[in-house]
């Protein structure tokens, strides 16, 4: 029948395109194509906007059903999932937090990541959240040794099934101090060790080693068998390892001195490498070196660090050529390159930045 807006409430009808775009009753202007999509729930929100337009995923989260005691591994939480969504919607799993403290958050959104064409509302009373999950425990090992180890008791956990690692070594603080780890430049031979159970869970496997290395190391592997903690005694013991001297670098000043004296403003070639030979010795990599100036006659304070805590190249470069304006118009200076070879075990892991006081190599020159 014919519209008669004389007995209607609609005061405008506007068309463009052949689709419905606008229609206003009194002062409300009204969007039939404008759509709502809600959740409830923790996460409760909503979002309005026009079908076919990219909308915002919807949150949901869920965790395990004991958190204490319970997780998800990568594999279960890969093959989660969430049943009771309206169709056309989908969801993805997340999980974050680490054992004893996981959350799962389902992300939703619909297959296109766009709103759909009618009003949805997504209860959480009717999804389905499934989502395997695994027990987890842990394993209170107490190590003790020879005079190569310090005595430590630390606690690993995991999934019920899947394996933890611990090792105790020479490479802390207490046991450097007390000589069983080497100077920086020293490193030892490898000549067997061997770890055994005093009491509790056995290990599955164990290993030491002290090959080509500073500290001596004994490492050992678990199964987590059982939600709760299990308990384990080690003792790890070494035959008196062998010590040698690690490969020396090559540290080299190649200029000074310069054919003509004095120079402009200080300069130098500096070369530390551990060269292109086919030597076999092994090299440490905690050696470092420093190269620097000494000056008089400057404005500007002296020394003056061209490098610092830098490790050697590990092969024949071009020489480094290094400059510096002190200040002033005339004076002396010393070329310095420093190391930390033969500092103590103890020292270097108290700071790494540690190094001899003296240098290794020094050249002095003039300057203008």
């Amino acid at each position: 029948m014919p519209l008669n807006l004389a007995q209607t409430a609609i005061s405008a009808l506007k068309i463009g395109e052949n689709a419905l775009t606008a229609i206003y009753s009194g002062i409300i202007r009204v969007y039939p194509n404008e759509v709502t999509v809600s959740i409830d729930g923790a996460n409760a929100s909503s979002q309005s906007g026009t079908p076919g337009q990219p909308m915002n995923p919807f949150i949901y989260v869920v965790t395990p059903s004991n958190v204490s005691n319970y997780g998800w591994t990568d594999a279960q939480i890969a093959a989660a999932t969430l049943t009771g969504l309206p169709a056309g919607f989908t969801a993805t799993f997340s999980a974050s937090g680490g054992l004893g403290a996981q959350s799962g958050t389902w992300t939703i959104t619909t297959t296109g990541g766009n709103f759909p064409n009618t009003d949805t509302a997504i209860t959480v009373s009717s999804l389905t959240s499934t989502v395997s999950e695994t027990g987890w425990g842990s394993i209170a090992v107490s190590w003790s040794g020879s005079q190569y180890y310090s005595s430590q008791t630390s606690t690993s956990s995991n999934f019920v099934g899947l394996s933890v690692s611990q090792s105790i070594s020479t490479a802390n603080a207490s046991a450097a101090a007390a000589g069983n780890a080497l100077p920086v430049g020293q490193l030892y031979q490898a000549t067997g060790g061997s770890i055994t159970t005093s009491s509790g869970q056995s290990p599955t496997s164990t290993s030491t080693t002290s090959l080509n290395q500073w500290y001596v190391t004994a490492s050992a592997t678990w199964t987590i068998g059982s939600i709760g903690t299990a308990t384990c005694s080690l003792s790890a013991s070494y035959s008196s390892p062998s010590s040698f001297v690690a490969r020396v670098p090559i540290m080299q000043i190649n200029g000074p001195p310069w054919g003509n004296n004095p120079s402009t403003m200080i300069l130098c070639y500096l070369n530390v490498n551990y060269g292109t030979g086919s030597g076999t010795q092994a090299i440490d990599n905690r050696v470092r070196w420093w190269g620097y100036t000494d000056f008089t006659g400057g404005s500007y304070s002296s020394p003056y660090y061209f490098t610092q805590n830098s490790p050697p190249d590990s092969y024949q470069p071009a020489n480094r050529y290094y400059s510096y304006n002190p200040g002033g118009s005339s004076g002396s200076y010393t070329i310095n390159i420093a190391n930390n070879i033969g500092i103590s075990a103890a020292t270097y892991i108290a700071n790494s930045t540690s190094r001899n006081a003296s240098p290794a190599v020094s050249t002095s020159w003039n300057w203008t």
